[in-house]
């Protein structure tokens, strides 16, 4: 999968932190008053299940479409996502213009961690910036215990979904950590801070979760949504390097929507 630049990256935080200031109404940024102020049209119809949201360019004007059908209501954490990925594809100005004169064409967006282009990866983080602005996040996040009782109480806080306050927290929170995301014990994905320590890994996206590891002990048992207690293991079982201690904290999440396994992996 492709990725942002670090200097990319930088430009469309800061775009989203401008945007931002003067829409957040405590935590929660408010994305129906940045499409008035944008004069927007906005739609919020029934598609099916085609896509998520879809931003297009006709008659002089830009229309942000929201299918109703797959979960993404005006104040749903999932329609929220939706609106402040077509926000991005907007407010970036180089997915603006190039709309606008047909250097691409309109294009459905789709909610998910896989399989994504650079635009759309570009809108996604737009996303998570405009919607976790870096200081309130930050806030949020100081001196708290970290673990999933936290990233729920972020998810609550800024009205995002679990993914999405996991990966912001990776990027910018107050402790090294990694998540894997798995399904039926294969890993098809994983992330890290960029202070992680710098170790071997015993798995790879396609393989299966190790064995040892408590999130390979999970059964789905037709369940809803499910989270682990925090619990103490060998870092052996997931990694290769020796730690400056031999233990590490690894908690899991079941999400029942899409079947994935959520690993979270931090230090003490």
């Amino acid at each position: 999968m492709m990725a942002i630049n670090l200097h990319r990256k930088k430009r469309i935080n800061n775009l989203a932190n401008y945007v931002s200031e003067d829409f957040t109404e405590g935590y929660k940024v408010n994305l129906i008053k940045i499409a008035r102020y944008e004069e927007l049209s906005l739609y919020y119809d029934h598609y099916e299940n085609t896509f998520d949201g879809m931003l297009v360019y006709i008659d002089s004007m830009y229309h942000i479409h929201i299918n109703l059908d797959k979960g993404n209501t005006i104040n749903s954490k999932r329609g929220r996502f939706t609106l402040a990925h077509e926000l991005g594809h907007y407010l970036i100005d180089e997915h603006r213009i190039a709309l606008k004169y047909g250097m691409i064409t309109s294009h459905q967006s789709k909610n998910g961690l896989l399989n994504k282009d650079l635009i759309e990866l570009e809108a996604d983080y737009f996303a998570s910036c405009l919607l976790m602005p870096e200081a309130l996040f930050k806030q949020a996040c100081a001196r708290k215990q970290f673990s999933f009782t936290l990233i729920e109480a972020l998810s609550n806080l800024f009205q995002v979904s679990i993914m999405a306050s996991i990966l912001r927290f990776i990027e910018i929170g107050s402790r090294e950590s990694m998540v894997i995301i798995s399904k039926d014990n294969v890993i098809r994905w994983f992330a890290k801070s960029n202070d992680f320590q710098k170790v071997g890994f015993k798995f790879k996206v396609n393989s299966t979760l190790p064995r040892e590891s408590r999130s390979f002990s999970f059964k789905n048992n037709n369940y809803g949504d499910y989270t682990s207690e925090v619990e103490e293991v060998d870092t052996d079982i997931w990694f290769i390097n020796k730690f400056y201690n031999d233990t590490i904290f690894e908690q899991y999440y079941y999400s029942k929507i899409n079947g994935y396994l959520i690993t979270l992996i931090w230090f003490k």
